[in-house]
Order: structure tokens, then sequence, then C-alpha cells
């Protein structure tokens, strides 16, 4: 039996296996490596003691070429890199909108020499550069955060001595995961969906090339009042404990962070977050992104719209959302917001569809999305609106406020 390593891509669904990097014991041309001369099968199992089978397969490769150990392109080598798609079975997460969790999917690959390729060496994450995690030092209320964030000095390469120098005050992202992102396994809350798109070239750009982003993670969930755990009521347990992880990372980076300059966003139940944490601590935020945000009609009273309202805001939500209905959440605060002159401003797509040209039906059109999942949108940076003579970007838009 023979080794291989994975390669995991972060992509629309959450985390997945991209690449299989084959250890083969002799040199393989390039002439010699296609995918017509592998077979592949996966079976998945949950992580931890557990260990629940969960389903298994064949799985297609679209590529096969011989690579360097990290699975580079060359020539000929002794490696051979086998190219995945993004399909449920080669998925690292799993679960529901109320909680998902991480995979262990194990692959045994045949070759049509007898090759057998069936013991895993490790995986490699490049979208993961510049991610580290971390938890809150002190307690509050009983609450100690857990949280991933993305050091953009670490991403270029630095160190602590000239991290000063290198970045001098830059933004900082606050970004507030899902139902499903919660618990106490960290890295849920940052690759469970493509959170690190924030990390990335295109928007780490409209922020000058650098930018800090923070994801805290709670225990259960951001709707959480203490009676319910997804309560109606709009409010939450962890609006002190997260606003002292965001002041106690601001604090632990003295004059890396511009204070004035944070932007705090979030999706479905981090988007109800969101509107919480801009009616509880006005004016501490630059602008704030509710993305499909369950901040219901009830709580929308004048006294909290004028709180909400010292904060700039950019609603998205889709039309057709069943899970969070945008006429009794976003777009009766949106409204309530503008008529006190707040700027407030909406994305409000009319159906989800994948939009970048990657995921297809069976008929080669558009993949259907959840009419929920409105996020993937935001991390592709297809939210637009024109002001004045041009159409501007939800995050341009973003990286231009200052409080």
């Amino acid at each position: 039996m023979a080794a291989y390593t994975t390669v995991t891509s972060l992509g629309d669904f959450g985390p997945w296996i991209s690449k299989l990097v084959l250890d083969f014991p002799h040199a393989v041309s390039a002439d010699e490596a296609s995918p017509a001369t592998f077979g592949i099968a996966c079976t998945r199992r949950s992580k931890g003691p557990e260990q629940i089978a969960l389903d298994g397969g064949h799985v297609e490769a679209r590529a096969a070429y011989p690579c360097s150990e990290d699975g580079s392109p060359l020539p000929e080598a002794t490696h051979v890199a086998l190219e995945l798609e993004d399909v449920p079975l080669n998925r690292r997460v799993d679960g529901d909108a109320r909680r998902s969790f991480f995979v262990t999917s194990n692959y045994h690959v045949t070759h049509a020499s007898g090759l057998v390729f069936d013991e895993c060496a490790g995986d490699s994450c490049p979208d993961l550069a510049g991610w580290r995690e971390d938890v809150q030092t002190e307690a509050v209320d009983g609450v100690r955060l857990g949280y991933g964030y993305y050091d953009p000095l670490l991403s270029a390469g630095g160190g602590e001595k000239n991290k000063g120098s290198m970045l001098g005050q830059v933004p900082l992202i606050v970004w507030l995961h899902g139902a499903g992102e919660g618990g106490t396994d960290v890295g849920l809350a940052y690759q469970g969906n493509r959170v690190t798109a924030l990390s990335q070239p295109r928007i780490q750009g409209y922020f000058g090339g650098t930018a800090w982003v923070l994801v805290p993670q709670c225990p259960t969930f951001w709707m959480d009042d203490g009676v319910e755990q997804l309560g109606h009521v709009n409010e939450s347990i962890y609006v002190r404990p997260l606003k002292a992880l965001i002041d106690e990372f601001v604090a632990e980076r003295t004059g890396l962070v511009d204070t004035s300059r944070i932007v705090i966003g979030g999706l479905s139940n981090g988007g109800f977050m969101t509107v919480r944490m801009c009616l509880d601590y006005p004016g501490a935020w630059a602008a704030g992104i509710p993305v499909c945000a369950p901040f219901f009609e009830e709580s929308q009273t004048p006294e909290n719209v004028a709180q909400i309202a010292r904060t700039p805001l950019w609603f998205v939500h889709a039309r057709t959302d069943r899970l969070v209905d945008p006429t009794t959440t976003s777009l009766p605060l949106c409204r309530r917001l503008r008529e006190a002159g707040a700027e407030a401003h909406m994305t409000l797509f009319d159906r989800m569809e994948d939009l970048t040209g990657t995921y297809h039906e069976p008929d080669g059109s558009p993949l259907r999305i959840a009419d929920h999942n409105v996020w993937i949108h935001v991390y592709n940076d297809f939210c637009q609106e024109e002001q004045g003579c041009r159409s501007v970007s939800l995050w341009e838009w973003a990286a231009s406020k200052r409080r």
C-alpha cells in the first residue's frame, strides 16, 4: 500500500478536498498520467471518538499530472496529482442549518499498474495562509469565546519585531458566523463557509491590501437569549462577551488596528448579532453588514432604530428566503432606518443561483442555491449598487467608511 496527501480548498459550499497527491515508487511522465488510469473511492466519517459513517462512493478525477510534493505541475516526477471536483463526497464539513461538523475523508485509489494508495500522510490548505486560532483571555458573564483570525502580517511573511513598521494601523473586519458554525470547534466559524474570502486579495484590496479579520465563535447561537437558544426576542447573552473580545483583540494589537475603521458583519444568526451590536454599541463601528439577518419587526422600535441608525449599514437578502423572511426582518428595518435619516443600503437578490460560472445543473444552467445562502454572493463580491455615475461594491463601500 502507498501513501497520498490531500490539498483542501475553501469554496462556496465550504472546505473540500480539491487534490490528491500520490507518492509513486518511480518517476511518472506527463504522458503516463491520465485520469482514466485511476479509480478513486471515498468514504466519509464524522470526526471525534464515535467516527460515525456518513457516506461513500466513487469519485472522478478531472485531471492527472506529475507534480511536486505540494501538487505543483512538473513534466516528470515521483508524485502524481489528481484534481477532484467540488462535490459532496469531497467536502470536509457536513451537518445542517443548526449544527455542522468536520468529517474525515478516506480515499482508496487504484492505478492501472496495480498500485494502491490508501494511507493519508497529511493535508495542506493554502487558503488558510495567515489564519490562526485563539481564545478570549478573560471570561465575561461566564463566557470565553474562541476565535479564528487572519493576521495580514503572517500572510506577508513578516515577524513580530517589524509588525508596526510593516502594517501601521489598518482596518479590522469582525465577521460573525451563522447558526451552523457555532460550538467548540472554532475552525468551523471561519472554514464552515467561505469566510476566508475576506483574507483573499480581492476583498483585502479594497482595504489597501491589509486588514485584520476576526471571526469569533459562540458555544450555542448568537440568538441565544438565555431562555431560548434561537429566541425571537432579539436579545443575546453574548453581547457583552463579544464586545469584550473585540476590545481585547484590538488592545493586544495597539498601534496595528485603526479603531476608526472597524467593520462588523455576519450571516443569518451572525447577521442578527451584527444589528444587535450596532444597537448596543452605537458609534463603535465604521459600518455594518447584516446578511439575511433575523432582526424581527417587533424589535424595530423608534428607540432601537435611532440607535442602530448611528452605524451605516448595507443589508443583503434574497427575496425568496423562506428561512428568514426579508419582509418581516431586513426590508422593514432598512426602510425605517432610511426614514430616520440613516445611511442604509440594500442588495436584494430575486433568486439564488451560481454567478461564478463554476457550478451547474445537469442541463448546464447555473446551479440553484438555497435561497438563504446569500452570503455566497457577499464573499464573491457580487453585491453592487449604483452610486452617482458608477457601480460601487459592498466591500468597496465598507472599506471607505470611518466612524
